[in-house]
C-alpha cells in the first residue's frame, strides 16, 4: 500500500512539472506573440505615417504644378511664335499634372523626376519672361520713335486733307519685334549710261539703296521689297501696280524681289524714269512685310 502511494505521489509530481513546463511555454508564446503584434502595430503605423507623408509629397508636387501654370497663363506677348511655345509648355504641365494623379505607387524616385520637371519649366518661364521683357522694352522705344516723327505732321497738315484718302502712310508704328528695319537709306541720280548727274534733266534713272538690318526674330526666307518715289506734288510715281498696305491696296513705283537670312543685308532699288523730273522734295518709302520699314527724302534742283 505504501509503495503504491509512493508511485501514485511520484506521477502527481511529474504531471505538475509538465503542467509547469506547459504554462510556462504558453507564457513565452503568449509573451512572443504580444511583441510580435506590438511590433507589427508599430510597423503599421510607421507604414501609415509613411503613407501619409508620401501623399503630402504627392499633393504638393501637383500644388506647385498648378501654381506654375497659372504663372504661365499671366505670361503676354504680342509675338506668335512666343505665344506658340508658351501655350505647348502650358499643354505639358497639364500633361504631367494628368499623369502625376494616375500615379498609384508614389515614391522618391518618382518625386525626385517631377520635382526636375518643375525646376526645367521654371527656367524656361524665366528664359520667358526675360524675352516678353525685351520685348516690351524695345515696343517701347519704337512708339517713342514713332512720337517723334508724329511731330513732324505739323509740316504736311496743310496738304493732309487732299491725300488721306489715297494713302494711308503716316501710321509709323511698329507691332513686334520681328519687323525688319531699314537704315542708311542713299539715292543716286543716273543718266542712260550708268553714270550719275545731278541736272534734273540729265537724270534717267534714281537709285535707293539701303541696308535691312539683322533680326533673328524675323521669317528668313524669300521676300518682296515695295518702293514708293512721292513727287514734291504729292502724288507717287506708278504704272498702276498695286500692293496691299495695312488692308488697303496701295499704289507703288517699283519693287524687288531678295532672300532674307536674318543678317544684315545691302539692297538696291532702280527705277527708270518716264518723265523729266521737277525741282522739289521727293520721298521715298520702303515696304516689307505689309509694314513701312524705312523712309527718307531727297532734294531735286
Amino acid at each position: 500500500m505504501e509503495e503504491k502511494n509512493k508511485r501514485t505521489l511520484k506521477r502527481d509530481e511529474t504531471t505538475t512539472k509538465i503542467l509547469i513546463a506547459i504554462v510556462s511555454v504558453l507564457l513565452i508564446a503568449v509573451g512572443v506573440m504580444g511583441w510580435m503584434l506590438h511590433d507589427l502595430s508599430k510597423r503599421e503605423k510607421r507604414l501609415i505615417v509613411k503613407e501619409y507623408e508620401v501623399t503630402i509629397e504627392k499633393d504638393k508636387i501637383k500644388e506647385e504644378l498648378q501654381y506654375l501654370l497659372e504663372d504661365y497663363d499671366m505670361l503676354y506677348t504680342r509675338n506668335d511664335s512666343l505665344n506658340e511655345e508658351i501655350i505647348r509648355e502650358k499643354e505639358y504641365i497639364i500633361e504631367l499634372i494628368d499623369e502625376l494623379d494616375g500615379v498609384k505607387n508614389y515614391n522618391y524616385q518618382i518625386q525626385r523626376k517631377y520635382e526636375q520637371e518643375l525646376g526645367s519649366l521654371r527656367q524656361i518661364m524665366r528664359h520667358y519672361v526675360y524675352q516678353i521683357d525685351s520685348l516690351d522694352q524695345l515696343s517701347k522705344r519704337l512708339m517713342a520713335e514713332n512720337i517723334e516723327i508724329k511731330g513732324d505732321r505739323e509740316r504736311i497738315i496743310g496738304e493732309l486733307d487732299e491725300v488721306v484718302h489715297r494713302y494711308d502712310e503716316l501710321e509709323l508704328i511698329v507691332e513686334g519685334a520681328s519687323i525688319v528695319k531699314v537704315t542708311d537709306i542713299t539715292f543716286d541720280f543716273l543718266n542712260h549710261r550708268g553714270r550719275s548727274r545731278s541736272r534734273a534733266r540729265n537724270i534717267d534713272k534714281i537709285k535707293t539703296s539701303f541696308i535691312l538690318q539683322a533680326n533673328d526674330l524675323a521669317r528668313s526666307g524669300p521676300r518682296r521689297v515695295y518702293l514708293r518715289i512721292i513727287r514734291p506734288d504729292g502724288y507717287p510715281y506708278t504704272d498702276g501696280k498695286l500692293f496691299e498696305y495695312r488692308e488697303k491696296n496701295m499704289p507703288y513705283t517699283v519693287h524687288r524681289d531678295i532672300i532674307y537670312e536674318n543678317q544684315r543685308l545691302e539692297v538696291s532699288i532702280f527705277y527708270d524714269l518716264t518723265e523729266t523730273l521737277i525741282p522739289g522734295e521727293y520721298r521715298a518709302k520702303i515696304y516689307m512685310d505689309g509694314e513701312l520699314i524705312g523712309q527718307a527724302s531727297f532734294l531735286i534742283d
